[in-house]
């Protein structure tokens, strides 16, 4: 079964309006029917979606992720929408990235670089996610740790990246590294990739069993985790390194050699001819 759009609005319309009374004026329906169609949406999804404190009605967690998604989904259509309306506008700058280097160190130098008049619409998402949002159209450029290579989509290097091992600033000393492998980790989204890539190359065993204290989808939960004395993570340099962690996390380096990994430009040959392109390449090296 589809996603129930009728319902999906009847939710956005309470949770924006501040309750069902309110949203029932707005929709021009009685409480009891704003109220009917909540409990079925909430039946379909199998889950609940609020819950009640006193007298109003608070999101549960799946009803704020659902809430999150779907204004996510009327952002995209107001700007698809103002798009078309617009003939004289330009097509907007849409790239999907990895969420440590396009937020750590892309974005920000794009920023600088991009003319004031040109719309930007980046999307962080895991590498798969990067690849999907590429195949749909959904965006024209990707970038991802993997050399993403399908039908229609070729890759390019773009930059290089150090993955660190982090721990808080209040622990000064330095694991040994035969103790590593049992350190208390948070994770994240993919961590898998990373965590492997940064065992690999500093000759270290994977943890048996893996001592894993907290998981976040997002890399800037873990990095708060961590910066809050709750355990270690491996992640890149630029955000170890960034304004919001980079006088609470310290870098461990087991090694002399960096553990280095590449970060590749992924679209269809066409769009990595392009002028887009040639921005981000631009803005990957600048310093």
């Amino acid at each position: 079964m589809g996603p129930d759009f009728k319902r999906l609005s009847v939710f956005r319309t309470v949770v924006n309006s501040g309750g069902v009374n309110a949203a029932a004026r707005v929709l021009h329906k009685s409480p009891s029917a704003v109220t009917y169609d909540l409990q079925q949406l909430e039946r379909q999804l199998g889950a609940s979606l609020f819950r009640k404190s006193g007298r109003r009605l608070v999101l549960t967690p799946r009803g704020r992720a659902l809430a999150a998604s779907i204004e996510r989904a009327y952002l995209d259509l107001q700007q698809a929408w103002e798009g078309l309306g617009d003939a004289n506008g330009r097509e907007p700058l849409r790239i999907a990235c990895v969420s440590g280097f396009g937020r750590y160190r892309l974005v920000p130098r794009l920023m600088r670089m991009m003319p004031p008049e040109r719309p930007v619409e980046v999307l962080f998402r895991t590498a798969s996610e990067v690849q999907a949002l590429l195949e749909s159209g959904r965006v024209a450029l990707g970038v991802s740790y993997r050399p993403l290579v399908t039908a229609g989509i070729v890759s390019t290097p773009l930059a290089e990246e150090e993955l660190v091992l982090v721990g808080p600033k209040t622990r000064r000393a330095a694991p040994r590294p035969e103790d590593i492998p049992k350190l208390p980790f948070v994770t994240y989204e993919e961590f898998d990739y990373v965590f492997f890539r940064w065992f690999e190359a500093n000759g270290l065993p994977l943890p048996q069993p893996w001592h894993r204290v907290d998981h976040f989808d997002e890399l800037e939960e873990a990095l708060e985790s961590v910066a809050s004395g709750r355990g270690w993570s491996i992640v890149p340099l630029d955000s170890a390194l960034g304004r919001a962690y980079g006088s609470r996390l310290r870098v461990h380096r087991p090694r002399r050699h960096a553990c280095i990994n590449d970060i590749h430009l992924v679209g269809s040959e066409h769009e990595l001819r392009g002028e887009d392109a040639a921005l981000l390449m631009q803005a990957a090296k600048a310093g």
